[in-house]
């Protein structure tokens, strides 16, 4: 029996590898680690390969050097270390997870904002070191604009729950068309909507569009109450711009998930600051999700093998 060879770069989580393991007429092969050299050695054999972190790279020449390949998959939502133009050329589909993780995305989302607006770590580290602070500070969520730039599965999971909170939402998407009775304003200019902005949360993709999106001239549109939280990806905001914001008082905060250095060097300025919170690029690490996520990519990765792909996972279409 001929079996198709499909490439990980790294284990999927068990709910995930059974179901590969239940399909006698695929081998699956894992680099023993997630380097570049080992994926371009492994590559040349592949019918399929997942993709689980950020690196390595799937690139035009690691794809030209696998004539046998016929789906590529993300384990997870974001597919910017994939070479989407070269896949398509290839009529090679690219499959992500979609939406699977956005929930607990999102939930990691609003406990930044929450964590800023209520100063939670600030206020847990005093009390830890024998201080009882009782001075205002904080603010409400309440009546606050939420500028949300990006609506695609995590902006809408985040807009569901800012709404629970009573913010007033403006969504930043420009594939988003205003429809009436969604509770939320469409604005296509990101400079018209920051300047209403209380928290400015990016749930967007990384492109050439979005790179270093919040700099200097985003920054300067904000108000100085204002808070940033990015759970997109960490080149979408130009640090040094927002340490100089946050240091010349010109912003409020901001919360962080990810970074353009992961993990970041000891002289990033934004490590000293009490008005910056930060989680480890955590906010789809929850057990229960990687185990929803792996089922999901393995499917994928299965139906792309079998030619029946869900068109609703494929970032390429067209392909199919």
């Amino acid at each position: 029996m001929s079996r198709s060879i499909l490439v990980l770069t790294e284990r999927l989580p068990e709910p995930g590898m059974a179901l590969l393991a239940a399909r006698p007429d695929v081998e699956t092969r894992i680099l023993p680690a997630p380097t570049e050299a080992a994926l371009a050695e492994a590559i040349p054999a592949a019918d399929g390969v997942i993709m689980a972190m950020e690196q390595p790279a799937l690139t035009a020449a690691v794809i030209a050097s696998a004539p046998r390949l016929r789906v590529a998959c993300r384990f997870g939502a974001g597919y910017d270390n994939f070479d989407v133009a070269a896949l398509t050329a290839r009529r090679i589909p690219l499959a992500t997870t979609g939406g699977t993780n956005a929930p607990t995305v999102a939930e990691q989302a609003l406990y930044l904002m929450l964590a800023l607006a209520k100063r939670g770590p600030t206020l847990d580290r005093a009390v830890k070191s024998g201080a009882w602070p009782r001075a205002f500070g904080g603010v409400e969520l309440m009546g606050k604009t939420c500028v949300l730039v990006g609506y695609g599965y995590i902006g809408r999971e985040i807009a569901r729950r800012a709404a629970a909170f009573d913010m007033r939402l403006v969504v930043v998407d420009p594939f988003v068309e205003p429809e009436p009775g969604t509770g939320f304003v469409v604005e296509r200019d990101l400079m018209r909507a920051l300047p209403q902005a209380d928290f400015v949360v990016l749930a967007c993709a990384l492109n050439d569009a979005t790179r270093g999106l919040i700099g200097p001239a985003t920054l300067a549109a904000m108000k100085r109450t204002a808070f940033v939280v990015n759970i997109a990806r960490g080149p979408v905001v130009d640090e040094a711009a927002l340490a100089a914001a946050l240091a010349a008082g010109r912003l409020a905060g901001a919360g962080l998930d990810v970074l353009r250095q992961e993990p970041p060097a000891r002289a990033n300025p934004l490590l000293g600051r009490d008005d910056v919170v930060f989680t480890p690029h955590t906010a789809a690490y929850i057990a229960e999700t990687f185990d929803r996520v792996a089922q999901v990519c393995a499917r994928n990765a299965l139906a792309g093998l079998d030619g029946r792909l869900d068109p609703a996972f494929v970032v390429n279409r067209a392909v199919l």
